[in-house]
This record gives structure tokens, sequence and C-alpha cells, in this order.
């Protein structure tokens, strides 16, 4: 997100729903954007299925990335 406010209320959204989430400042060439995370989870399986939660519980798609 480019806004925080609204990467702030998915964030909201998703903790409501029971998963644990935070938001990640990225910077790039264009500016600060806002990503939104859940988890970590312990493996791949577990992440992809993770993302189809998300996905039905908030109606949000996503991509698997490793935890820094």
């Amino acid at each position: 997100f480019s806004n925080a406010a609204e990467a702030q209320r998915l964030q909201d959204r998703a903790r409501a729903a029971g998963f644990s989430a935070f938001v990640e400042p990225v910077r790039t060439e264009n500016g600060t954007l806002h990503r939104v995370r859940i988890g970590p989870v312990a493996d791949r399986a577990a992440a992809d299925g993770l993302r189809s939660q998300a996905a039905g519980n908030l109606g949000v798609s996503g991509i698997v990335r490793p935890h820094p």
C-alpha cells in the first residue's frame, strides 16, 4: 500500500480474523510502501495454507515470501 492507514486497516482486519499480522515499510525508488505480512509459519506448505485462508477470510490475494 502507498497509504500507511490502508495497510493498518488490513492488518487490523487480519488480526480480528485470528491471523498474526504486521505492517512492514518498504523503501522503493518511488517512495515508501507498506506491506502487510501474515505469519510466520514453519514451512512452505503451511505458508501456502495460510495464504489460502487469508484469501478466503480477508478477500485478498498474496504471495508467499520468506520471513527475514
